[in-house]
């Protein structure tokens, strides 16, 4: 049978629209299909991941686990638990008497300063820097170079009076004990730093020119996640302490002024 001019279009029209709604049809059971696949797996792996005992959840975990799971050291590779804090004590002359005084929390006035400021200076974690560094150097020594810097660098003179110990001497002394000489070296120079550092601060602190230094660590873990609200701690506080040090040269007038200024900041006084 011969189709004619004039029925062409009238099938192509029947048949477009009928052509369409099969298309569509297959497009969204595919869609539900996939929705509900979607859904089960999630409701599965969920489940999976909840139940304290499940024979899945091992498979489950180690599949899915490193995309889903919160990893924190992403974000924060070190993460530090126990918090730190630098703190000084100083020994100065008055009437010929030697004073010392309390153990100063250089830390947390530092921070104290900063509470409540947005975008605070990075000064104002000088004395935590310094700390985990110098917790770091000193780490890196040997068991028995830990033990002899735990004492004082303070030696005797010919009259009686007391002065710091040779760098060389100091050095000779302490390499003598094993460990690498370039972390001792390492250690040194930030110990210094310390000295100076302190002698400074701590003038400003008691208003008198410091004979003596010396400084401790404090190490303070707080609570763990599911006891952060208690009033009790879990641990207390624990110091890594070193012995007294002598500054070889007093702050200069300069670098004092500049720590009057920050103890001035920093206390009101």
């Amino acid at each position: 049978m011969t189709t004619t001019a004039e029925e062409a279009p009238e099938a192509g029209v029947s048949e477009g629209p009928s052509s369409a709604r099969r298309s569509g049809g297959v497009m969204a059971a595919v869609a539900a299909a996939m929705t509900l696949a979607i859904v089960l797996g999630y409701a599965f792996v969920a489940v999976s991941f909840t139940i304290p005992s499940s024979p899945t959840r091992p498979a489950v975990s180690a599949a899915f686990a490193p995309y889903f799971q919160q990893r924190w050291n992403v974000f924060a590779p070190n993460i530090m638990k126990v918090n730190r804090s630098l703190q000084i004590q100083v020994q100065w002359r008055e009437n010929g008497e030697l004073q010392r005084s309390e153990w100063v929390d250089v830390t947390d006035a530092e921070f104290s300063a900063a509470r409540g400021i947005p975008t605070p200076s990075r000064i104002s974690k000088n004395s935590f820097n310094a700390a985990q560094t110098y917790l770091t150097r000193y780490q890196a020594l040997s068991a028995d170079q830990r033990d002899r810097v735990r004492d004082t660098f303070i030696r005797r003179v010919n009259d009686g009076a007391f002065a710091p110990m040779d760098p060389s001497a100091l050095l000779e002394e302490l390499d003598d004990l094993g460990g690498s000489r370039a972390a001792l070296v390492s250690y040194l120079r930030y110990d210094y730093m310390l000295v100076r550092f302190s002698s400074a601060f701590g003038s400003a602190y008691v208003d008198h020119d410091v004979e003596r230094v010396r400084w401790r660590i404090e190490h303070d873990r707080p609570n763990d996640f599911l006891h952060r609200f208690d009033t009790e701690r879990q641990t207390e506080p624990s110091y890594t302490t070193f012995g007294w040090r002598q500054p070889a040269v007093a702050p200069s007038d300069e670098v004092q002024a500049i720590y009057d200024e920050v103890i001035e900041r920093y206390t009101g006084r």
